[in-house]
C-alpha cells in the first residue's frame, strides 16, 4: 500500500491535470471554497428570513433549515444528482452536483449560525438605530449584521 501511495501521490493529490480532470485535495479545496463563497450570502438571506415577522418569508426558511439539518448530506447529494438534470434539462457533472448539494447544506447551517448571532445581540442596538430614524433594512445592514457576523466567526470557522 505504501508503494502505491509513494508512486502515485501526485495523481491522488492533484489528479491528471493538465492532461485530465483535477482530483484529490485540489478538487476538494476548490469545491469547498466555491460552495462557501456561494452559500455565505444565501445563509445571510436564510437568517434574515428566519427572524422576519413575515410568515411568507419565515415559514419556507424554517422548513428549509429543519429539512436540511434533519437529512444526511449523502441524501442531499442523491437528490441533487437526480433532481438538477430534471429541472434544468441538461446532464450535470459530479462537480456541479456536489457544488449544488454543498451550497444547499452550507446555506442552511450558516443561516442558523448567523440567526443565532443576530438574536444574541442586545435589543438596545436595534432600538437605538430605529430611534435614530434608520429603516429596518438599514438597521440590519449597518448596525446588526456587522456585529452579528463578527460574533459568529468562531462558529463559522468550525
Amino acid at each position: 500500500m505504501f508503494d502505491i501511495l509513494r508512486d502515485n501521490w501526485t495523481l491522488l493529490l492533484i489528479g491528471q491535470y493538465p492532461h485530465g480532470p483535477l482530483g484529490g485535495i485540489v478538487l476538494t479545496i476548490l469545491l469547498s471554497l466555491s460552495a462557501l463563497i456561494i452559500a455565505f450570502p444565501l445563509g445571510i438571506l436564510v437568517a434574515l428570513a428566519r427572524i422576519s415577522p413575515l410568515r411568507v418569508l419565515h415559514a419556507p426558511a424554517t422548513a428549509l433549515v429543519y429539512m436540511v439539518r434533519g437529512i444526511p448530506l449523502l441524501m442531499v447529494i442523491f437528490w441533487v444528482y437526480f433532481l438538477v438534470p430534471v429541472l434544468t434539462g441538461y446532464p450535470v457533472t459530479g462537480f456541479v452536483t456536489m457544488l449544488c448539494a454543498l451550497v444547499i447544506y452550507d446555506s442552511a447551517y450558516l443561516g442558523e449560525i448567523i440567526r443565532a448571532g443576530i438574536e444574541g445581540l442586545p435589543k438596545g442596538q436595534t432600538e437605538a438605530s430605529r430611534a435614530l430614524g434608520m429603516s429596518y433594512m438599514k438597521t440590519m445592514r449597518s448596525v446588526v449584521l456587522p456585529q452579528a457576523l463578527y460574533n459568529v466567526v468562531p462558529s463559522m470557522v468550525t
